[in-house]
């Protein structure tokens, strides 16, 4: 690892559990009640095309912490446990003379003694976990297990009490002149969906829009996805859907939300508002540590990074989970703000969580040669576009890319895979992956994601454990000294950018007989 010379800003990272991009204004939702992100949004940047490496929560925060991809990393889903071997975030801070704060939910694995105030929250918020937070409301005669209704207080309930937590935990170092790392982590607003209070209500009278579904279609997804969310022969979670040989109610004894490609639609439409009265808590809750920060004269020196571990499907597509690479799931909210650096009221289009990894990295000074992912506030700085010219990841036995024109699903037991139009096609409807008349751009965008795939490499180890012998030793020694792990990342989205140009003149040029493209 090596320092960069300049100032060191405070770091804090605010991440949500389960957000969708349509639950912010600033990400174009007409109904959204988001003004304090909406604010952040203005007052720094905006990724528009920003993607989780992985879309389920642990994987996604293990690639967080270690800056690398699901494959090296190996959590390849939930319930895995990620290599603990690995150069870690809050190590490489600490190292940097950086106090590391984390509150909330981990769900990283192993919490590392580098984070030297930990207050971890175990399990969900439908579990009666004991924890710091059900220590917390014990005291004021409350369970920690909540459902809608919640009885619980809004200014007790969870990511209130993550909140006052974390401000009170900054308060201790402010003044110190040691820079923070604060995680705040929040549950919120992934299910149960629990809202408290009049946030329980916020959304009664507004008017959602249609889910996006066609009766039927969850029969039509690829099996390892059907596997992935447990609809190949078994019910699935609670309202998740409804295939043939099913009950017409769930677990619970309420009617399903999608039963035989029909919509409860009463049901779909209370989750659905409990959720973005949710997520519209959690925004109120940023308000309150954005508001601390401009009350301790902290705004100017911290690097505020909000963003969200996965979406959700929500029904739509036929079911409520992630898992998948619909773009409700796998997209995510992502917005910077650090004074006098970055721009204000500025986009951007892609980015991956491993790029803030190596983001927060480099805002400390440091440089982790093995991270997969890019530093953005160098390019930002600069007025540059984001060095990620298209998003990738990889989900249990399946990856996926998208770029500005074209998204590509891979299935490796299967041999197989999904594409979609993104320009023409934005509610991914028509699977385009047999089509004749796209096999030229599907050919492409396949070759150039199994090239990523197989181009990953675990630098770290490669370099920790190189020694020099003979010729070839020495001379593939130097090699592997100079790798990084921006190569693989790089190399894609310079391929992303000739297949989106290749490809850009409609059916004609979709047809034609594909030219070679050099690959860098």
């Amino acid at each position: 690892m090596e320092r960069r010379v300049g100032r060191q800003p405070n770091v804090l990272l605010i991440v949500t559990d389960t957000q969708r991009t349509d639950t912010l204004g600033c990400y174009g939702s007409p109904f959204a009640v988001s003004p304090h992100l909406d604010r952040l949004a203005a007052e720094g940047v905006v990724f528009e095309q920003a993607h989780t490496p992985s879309p389920v929560c642990m994987p996604a925060r293990c690639s967080l912490m270690t800056g690398t991809h699901t494959p090296v990393h190996g959590c390849i889903e939930n319930g895995v446990a990620r290599r603990t071997d690995l150069a870690l975030l809050p190590d490489l801070l600490a190292g940097a003379g950086y106090r590391n704060i984390m509150v909330g939910k981990t769900h990283f694995g192993p919490v590392p003694d580098s984070f030297h105030v930990q207050h971890v929250l175990k399990g969900e918020k439908g579990t009666e976990s004991d924890d710091f937070y059900a220590a917390h409301l014990r005291a004021h005669g409350y369970s920690r297990a909540s459902k809608h209704p919640n009885v619980i207080p809004e200014d007790l309930f969870c990511e209130a009490f993550l909140t006052d937590t974390t401000i009170r935990e900054i308060e201790q170092v402010a003044n110190t002149g040691q820079p923070f790392f604060a995680f705040c982590s929040m549950l919120s607003p992934h299910e149960p969906f629990d809202p408290p209070g009049r946030w329980a209500t916020l959304y009664d009278a507004v008017d959602l829009p249609p889910i996006n579904y066609v009766p039927g279609e969850e029969e039509r997804h690829p099996p390892h996805l059907r596997r992935l969310l447990g609809l190949e022969g078994t019910s699935g979670r609670t309202g998740q859907t409804g295939q043939t040989g099913q009950s017409e109610t769930d677990n619970e004894g309420e009617p399903r939300a999608i039963h035989r490609g029909v919509v409860n639609q009463e049901r779909v439409d209370r989750e659905r508002r409990l959720y973005y009265g949710g997520a519209a808590y959690c925004d109120a809750q940023v308000g309150r540590l954005l508001g601390y920060l401009d009350q301790a004269g902290l705004r100017d020196n911290t690097l505020v990074i909000f963003t969200s571990d996965h979406g959700t499907q929500l029904y739509d597509h036929g079911f409520r989970d992630k898992h998948n690479w619909y773009d409700a799931s796998w997209r995510v909210p992502l917005l910077m703000r650090l004074p006098g650096v970055l721009p204000a009221g500025e986009r951007r289009d892609f980015a991956i969580w491993n790029d803030l990894t190596a983001t927060i990295l480099a805002a400390a000074g440091v440089e982790l040669p093995s991270a997969q992912g890019f530093d953005l506030l160098a390019p930002l700085e600069a007025g540059e576009q984001s060095p990620r010219r298209c998003a990738v990841g990889s989900l249990y036995k399946s990856c996926a890319m998208a770029t500005q024109r074209w998204k590509l699903e891979y299935y490796f037991e299967e041999g197989t895979g999904r594409l979609f139009d993104r320009a023409g096609d934005p509610l991914e409807r028509n699977d385009l992956y047999a089509s004749p008349e796209h096999a030229n751009v599907r050919h492409a965008l396949v070759e150039a994601l199994l090239r990523w795939r197989s181009d990953l490499l675990d630098v770290q180890w490669l370099v920790e454990h190189t020694s020099s012998g003979g010729p070839v030793a020495r001379r593939t020694a130097l090699l592997t000294g100079a790798m990084r792990g921006t190569d693989a990342e790089r190399r894609l989205s310079e391929r992303a950018e000739q297949i989106d140009a290749q490809f850009a003149g409609g059916v004609a040029a979709l047809a034609a007989p594909a030219r070679a493209t050099p690959t860098g």
